[in-house]
């Protein structure tokens, strides 16, 4: 494809379940307008849900949070970040990390920008952390609901 200038509205690009387990919807990619090194979408995560634990093998990613509450668990420590909406993080390519959204009953919006112009091309899942992570964001959510 060659490269254009497109506006892409995300309610008009389709939804796709990535393997890291997020509802994605990528509107900048090679095949949308010819892009060769950054991709974007958006990333919705339902109250309570997470994705498995992951890296990227190639590319840098740059998530911008729209709504909701997170914490992306970092490394194979699971360090928690958290990150709400107006802010961004920022993920170097082969780092495992764990996205949660701490919300019970609101959804976690946000867009992806990803070096990777096919927007999921490089994902590696390490199951290995699931269960851990599952217990981290269990603990942040409990202890969350404690302060609240």
């Amino acid at each position: 494809m060659v490269k254009s200038v497109r506006v892409v509205r995300s309610a008009d690009t389709a939804e796709v379940f990535g393997p890291q387990r997020q509802r994605l919807t990528p509107c900048i990619t090679t095949e949308v307008c010819g892009a060769e090194g950054i991709s974007a979408g958006t990333v919705y995560m339902p109250p309570g849900g997470m994705s498995r634990a992951h890296y990227h093998a190639h590319s840098e990613i740059v998530v911008f949070c729209l709504r909701g509450d997170a914490a992306t668990l970092i490394g194979p420590e699971l360090e928690p970040y958290f990150h709400g909406p107006g802010e961004f993080i920022y993920i170097p390519e082969g780092v495992v990390h764990v996205a949660v959204n701490l919300g019970v009953a609101d959804d976690l919006v946000a867009v992806e920008m990803r070096t990777d112009p096919q927007f999921n091309d490089d994902v590696v899942l390490t199951p290995e952390h699931d269960e851990a992570a599952a217990a981290v964001a269990a603990r942040l959510r409990a202890e969350l609901a404690v302060t609240a």
